[in-house]
């Protein structure tokens, strides 16, 4: 469990602690408001009714506020999933930090064998030590859902901008090229291409 996680579950505790102290002074202290056996004029008339609807109120603000950061801090795993390697075409800024550290967009190209390249929207938190080196052209490492590739997750960046494939295709290359299954000008157009991507 990472330290967002541990802030969020203790922020939530600390929240369900207050709301049941509240509850607790409201409705079972020593000068609680009495509920059984009234009626909802005796309630109105008495001004009871309105610290029952505000708690009612805030108790649905607490109860939603932290839904929409769910996911975020605790993302759900590709079950299933194809790991692959995608290249980072746009990058943007949403605004947004978690612990001093940014939130980015990024649009993503994954190419699947024998498929035409699939480009997904999706956000992460990067340190803001490495938010500059994000750029256009590198390599993030993903796993995805084939079925519906929204459903990604980046589970790394190679921020120092080479894609970590290049070196084994280049040596593979080379052995192709010394065995003689590929001639001296083949091998430099394909050698020009991988070092292109780069």
């Amino acid at each position: 469990m990472n330290r967002v996680q541990k802030i969020y579950i203790l922020t939530i505790l600390m929240m369900l602690a207050g709301i049941g102290a509240v509850f607790y002074w409201s409705f079972l202290g020593p000068d609680h408001i009495v509920i059984t056996a009234r009626s909802l004029p005796e309630l109105v008339e008495s001004g009871e009714l309105e610290p029952i609807l505000i708690f009612l109120f805030i108790l649905l603000i607490a109860c939603l506020a932290p839904l929409p950061f769910l996911r975020f801090v605790f993302p759900r795993e590709v079950k299933d999933g194809i790991e692959a390697q995608a290249k980072v075409l746009e990058v943007w800024d949403t605004r947004v930090t978690v612990n001093d550290n940014p939130q980015i967009g990024l649009l993503l190209e994954i190419s699947p064998p024998g498929e035409s390249p699939l480009q997904v929207k999706v956000k992460m938190v990067v340190s803001r030590l490495n938010a500059a080196l994000v750029q256009p052209g590198i390599i993030a490492d993903v796993r995805y859902d084939p079925r519906n590739p929204k459903r990604m997750r980046v589970l790394n960046l190679h921020i120092d901008g080479s894609d970590p494939g290049a070196a084994s295709r280049l040596e593979e290359l080379k052995s192709l090229r010394d065995d003689g299954l590929i001639s001296a000008e083949e091998y430099k157009q394909k050698r020009e291409e991988i070092l292109r991507d780069l």
